[in-house]
């Protein structure tokens, strides 16, 4: 394969970025950023607040206030409350819910005040597990998007790292294990389903020019989500157990008298279960951008596609290194475009809408000045009654819609972009044309016919 070759199929990753703007994998996108989002909600909702608020890097919060936070809630409490309350602390969720009812019935020059302490409040309110992860995520892929379009690649290495290395890290010392656990593997089940039909999409229409409908995309999706699913923990499992190994190694050999000598006679044995742990999650980091497209194309088992993605990092590291760099690219430039149109969309329609309307909707909804900034930052309307707060409640609503679709871009372009570039490392590797996928009829894992069918598969079995 000459140069030229590689440089055009290298760039054909950039195609991504329209097929990723079809409004079926919207749509399918839309539903999975509204599940990952209500499933953190509600694990906000039910555990303590104990993440600083000053992010996940400032470490464990704690539920305790000081004297100086304490009386902020008091005086709060009896000036725009309960005069009568004890001289015990209120609840600070309750003050803060109390401040909201009371901006909307407090006199206009009172509002302003009101409006300080509830920002008094929450500059030292503890955040939730997810709320922090989002405050976390938020910055390094403004970092991401900074350091590619400014080309600082000292920048979109740290933003990458401190998703896939740092972020887990700060969640465990901030106290926060089970949300790590638990909602890590309800990201990758959703995940697995969602995002193991997006990738379906991607990959039929490569290779057939077909265009799956979501029923038959979700169908594939629901139907492999086991494999899809194991490709993803199956890298983590295997490193918990070398982890695992390690720490009873220290535990049990390290820690008894003379033992700790012979332990350390033959440590270079130990080293190398450590190469081993490195090796995983090394390996896991660079390469699980191919695990779902692996099982979308191959409709191989989960164990099957980690040694597949393995596999073709190892033999072709300067052609995952290129194909990263473009998906990158078509990344931050997607972005760029996807943001500008939505906000200009929200802000042009809502200033268009409402400059003939006789009340203080728009007022009350605000404005959008990002998509991963908030959607209800334009103030408040100065003597507002219910049907312009409810109205413009339910276009905050729609605003925050049009939020979850642009973010939801993002998961869409991942996917479309991950499935082209495992189909470049699959023909860089082992020569097989990008056309060639599993179709019902083929052996899963393999191109072969299945013994009981006797035709070829073609296009319309997709």
């Amino acid at each position: 394969m000459t140069m030229s070759d590689t440089v055009c199929r290298t760039g054909s990753i950039l195609k991504g970025v329209a097929t990723s703007l079809q409004p079926s994998r919207l749509v399918l996108a839309l539903l999975m950023v509204t599940l990952l989002m209500l499933g953190g909600q509600i694990w906000d909702g039910i555990a303590p607040a104990t993440v600083s608020p000053e992010g996940l890097t400032a470490g464990v919060h704690g539920t305790e206030l000081g004297l100086e936070e304490e009386g902020v809630l008091r005086r709060a409490q009896r000036r725009w409350g309960d005069e009568s309350a004890s001289d015990e602390t209120p609840e600070l969720h309750a003050v803060l819910v109390m401040l909201e009812q009371a901006i909307q019935t407090v006199p206009s020059e009172d509002r302003s005040q009101v409006e300080r302490t509830i920002r008094r409040i929450e500059s030292f309110r503890p955040r939730g597990a997810f709320e922090s992860t989002l405050q976390y995520l938020h910055v390094h892929f403004e970092l991401l998007v900074e350091g590619a379009v400014m080309f600082k690649p000292t920048a979109v290495y740290t933003a990458l790292l401190g998703v896939f290395y740092h972020l887990p890290s700060h969640l465990w010392s901030a106290g926060q294990g089970w949300f790590l656990v638990l909602y890590g593997l309800f990201f990758l089940l959703v995940v697995s389903v969602t995002g193991g039909a997006m990738c379906r999409m991607e990959a039929c229409q490569i290779a057939a020019n077909e265009r799956l409908t979501m029923r038959e995309a979700m169908l594939h999706g629901i139907e492999t989500w086991i494999r899809s699913f194991m490709a993803l923990v199956v890298p983590v499992v295997l490193a918990g157990i070398v982890c695992g190994v390690l720490l009873l190694i220290g535990l049990v050999f390290m820690s008894i008298p003379l033992v700790n000598v012979l332990a350390a006679i033959v440590y270079g044995f130990v080293l190398l279960l450590g190469f081993l742990l490195v090796f995983i999650l090394l390996g896991y980091v660079v390469s699980w951008i191919l695990l779902l497209p692996a099982v979308a194309v191959e409709n191989c088992e989960g164990g099957d596609a980690m040694q597949r993605a393995f596999a073709f990092v190892l033999n072709r590291p300067l052609h995952m290194l290129a194909a990263v760099i473009v998906g990158i690219v078509g990344l931050v430039l997607g972005w760029l475009v996807v943001q500008l149109v939505a906000v200009f969309t929200v802000n042009m329609t809502a200033d268009v809408v409402g400059a003939w309307t006789m009340n203080d909707t728009f007022v009350e909804a605000g404005e959008l000045t990002r998509i991963l900034g908030s959607a209800t930052d334009g103030g408040r309307a100065a003597d507002s009654i219910w049907y312009v707060e409810w109205s413009g409640s339910i276009v905050g609503w729609w605003m925050m819609l049009v939020q979850y679709l642009v973010v939801g871009w993002i998961f869409s372009y991942v996917f479309a972009a991950s499935t082209r570039i495992y189909l470049l490392m699959r023909h860089a590797c082992d020569g097989q044309d990008e056309r060639l996928i599993w179709w019902p009829g083929l052996i899963p894992g393999t191109l072969a016919q299945e013994p009981s069918v006797s035709d070829p598969p073609t296009d319309s079995d997709g």
